[in-house]
């Protein structure tokens, strides 16, 4: 694991703490969703790409879209028998995802 993995790790399980304990406490669970300084909806889609052999492997797209219907952020990720890898798509490829899968996502939120 990275020093940069160690110290978000480090981070996550310092929050976990804090959720848990506003989880046994009201007062630190109306203390902590009173400091949230904001919250964003995001809408997810997945989107499954064709393979040539799915009971080998899957592969696919989430797609992150804001309240406004904007791609925020996309990782891609590849699924085997023994596990599942999720990376990042990088911001330069936003634009081509997004031209490509476009209809796709009109038709998927007026239904």
């Amino acid at each position: 694991m990275s020093k940069e993995e160690q110290k978000i790790t480090k981070e996550l399980n310092s929050r976990m703490k804090e959720f848990k304990a506003a989880l046994k406490d009201e007062n630190k669970k109306f203390e902590l969703m009173d400091n949230i300084p904001a919250s964003e909806g995001i809408i997810r889609f997945e989107i499954i790409l064709p393979s040539q052999n799915p009971e080998e492997f899957v592969d696919g797209l989430f797609l992150y879209m804001n309240d406004e219907g904007v791609i925020v952020n996309a990782e891609y990720y590849y699924r085997d028998k023994s596990e599942v890898e999720v990376i990042n798509i990088p911001e330069d490829y936003l634009p081509v995802i997004t031209e490509l899968f476009s209809d796709l996502f009109i038709s998927e939120v007026e239904e």
